[in-house]
């Protein structure tokens, strides 16, 4: 008996002093292999990301919006992008007097600070809960290493922005600031309008407060855009965008919304055949992919329970499960529009880390199969300088022509859907502590 107590002993201080340090192992000279680990993931990890904002520039619609705007300012006639609406040109207004490399540049700048803050406030979201060495082992290299997060910076892309402005309303939310929550989420549907589909959480949590606020910032904003480019152009700009797709931008293959990557799913990828045309879709695929919607939506009306969820821990699990659910149910989803889903992969690793037993957690694997699929973490081109999956056919191009990183936000779909059954789900410092003085 003795002897398997000092045993039980030895091996509780040996524990002990393996998660000291924040949960960074300090005995002997395992320390120096975790520091040594350590160095050279954080060696990659910036030598991938400034390979990736360099590498993978391209501007993207930035320069054509630009020049979209001067050409407004000088002629006075708003010609109306389909994904963007008049008040994104109106806060791009101050970028026409720079040169467009130094505007882009510029804007890659601002891309950073407005990363740096959305950092800033999941830490500060998860302080009390998550050792700070956490963050830079796991989560800021997760992070990091994003390919849609790269492809997004590099093309100078205003996603961040809104990501910002949604993290803003889902802590304020937390903090019954009803009314700030639904100006910020307002603000993030009115650069590009995915964002617009989170006033449907509130809604079906009867968050009215949130609602109301939400509706006044819109009508705010689209009056504010009808006095400076007209309102028949605001009405040209909604009407264009629930009109069904153009064939000449019909499915094309970044597309990664559940629609767009059911009707490719019916034709094999070919080199240099970029879009679907209307007259190539089938009935069939179609009504494939709307009963897939239906059942999607239905999957996530049963996991979000339709009650308020402000005082609870479950609000993270949920805004999770909507930022998937955005991109799977929205009638176009570009392939960096991933970069949403950055909070919900952070959030997953806390959860399932706080949870223990992480190797016998299937929300664990499922959330890393879906990061890997979406993800990947290491440089484009090494997918481009494999071998051909399909003869001729560039690989990226078959990755997301098959749907690939859709593939990944089902599985992130199914990890927290795990996680919200079971009951572990980590929120905001105050909110947890609450929690735990009320128990």
């Amino acid at each position: 008996m003795k002897t398997a107590q000092n045993h039980m002993e030895g091996a509780m201080v040996m524990g002990a002093s393996a998660r000291s340090g924040d949960g960074v192992p300090t005995a002997g000279g395992t320390r120096h292999w975790w520091l040594l680990g350590g160095a050279l993931l954080w060696f990659y990890t910036l030598g991938h990301y400034l390979h990736g904002l360099l590498h993978y520039r391209g501007d993207g619609d930035f320069r054509t919006l630009l020049f979209a705007v001067h050409q407004w300012l000088l002629s006075g006639h708003f010609q109306v992008g389909y994904w963007y609406p008049p008040f994104f040109y109106l806060l791009n207004i101050p970028f026409v007097v720079l040169d467009e490399s130094v505007a882009s540049w510029i804007m890659l700048v601002i891309n950073q600070a407005l990363l740096a803050g959305c950092f800033g406030l999941l830490a500060e979201a998860t302080a009390t809960r998550v050792p700070r060495r956490l963050w830079w082992w796991v989560l800021l290299p997760l992070a990091l290493n994003y390919r849609p997060l790269l492809l997004l910076l590099s093309m100078a892309k205003i996603e961040m922005l809104q990501l910002l402005f949604l993290l803003g309303g889902l802590v304020t939310f937390q903090r019954r600031q009803y009314g700030l929550a639904g100006i910020l989420t307002a603000l993030a549907g009115m650069l590009k309008p995915m964002p617009l589909l989170f006033v449907l959480y509130f809604a079906w949590k009867r968050e009215w407060r949130v609602v109301r606020a939400w509706t006044l910032t819109v009508a705010f904003i689209l009056m504010i855009s009808g006095l400076a480019v007209g309102f028949p152009a605001v009405w040209e700009y909604f009407s264009t965008l629930i009109q069904p797709r153009g064939s000449n931008a019909s499915y094309w293959y970044e597309d990664q919304s559940l629609m767009g990557v059911t009707v490719r799913l019916f034709h094999r990828v070919r080199a240099n055949k970029f879009f679907l045309d209307s007259a190539e879709v089938s009935t069939l695929s179609l009504a494939v992919g709307w009963v897939l919607k239906v059942i999607v939506l239905g999957w996530l009306g049963v996991l979000l329970r339709p009650q308020s969820s402000a005082s609870t821990e479950r609000v993270w699990g949920e805004w999770s499960l909507v930022s998937v659910g955005m991109l799977l149910l929205s009638p176009v989803s570009r392939d960096y529009y991933a970069v949403f889903l950055i909070p919900a992969y952070l959030l997953l690793a806390i959860t399932v880390w706080r949870s223990g037993g992480w190797s016998r957690s299937p929300a664990c694997w499922l959330g890393l199969a879906s990061y890997l699929l979406v993800g990947q973490g290491f440089p484009l081109g090494i997918i481009r300088k494999l071998p051909p999956l399909v003869p001729g056919v560039d690989n990226f191009h078959t990755y997301l022509h098959y749907g690939i990183p859709t593939l990944g936000y089902l599985l992130l779909l199914m990890a927290w859907m795990v996680m919200l059954e079971r009951g572990r789900v980590v929120g905001p410092a105050h909110v947890t502590q609450a929690v735990a003085v009320a128990s």
